[in-house]
């Protein structure tokens, strides 16, 4: 590892991330300064079971970073806001030689550029 990762394996990119609860963050939109609800946030499955493997034929094996669009819809408490706007998560994955991910991190949420 660089020495780059905080408590909870989050790693230190600056942003305002604060933990929830022992496991889950909150990561605010660096556009409205609001806390991303869950429900706004890419995860394994959207990413990695719902795209990379329905296309098939690719077999991603080692550490890769993703950039994922998804839309910030929801306010923490899950309430729909007034003006949803687009952001891109970075995403830190890990592939083991069978191409099945057995690492995936959320370490940055940025508007779109």
């Amino acid at each position: 590892m660089n020495g780059k990762m905080g408590k909870e394996g989050h790693a230190d990119t600056g942003m305002d991330v604060i933990l929830r609860n022992e496991k889950e963050p909150i990561i605010t939109c660096p556009i409205d300064g609001k806390p991303l609800h869950v429900n706004n946030l890419v995860d394994v499955k959207s990413i990695v079971d719902d795209n990379l493997y329905y296309v098939g034929g690719v077999l991603i094996v080692g550490k890769v970073r993703l950039l994922c669009d998804f839309q910030h819809h929801y306010d923490e408490e899950g309430a729909t806001i007034e003006e949803p706007h687009t952001l891109v998560a970075v995403i830190d994955a890990e592939f083991d030689q069978s191409g099945r991910c057995i690492h995936f991190d959320t370490v940055e949420v940025q508007p779109v550029k």
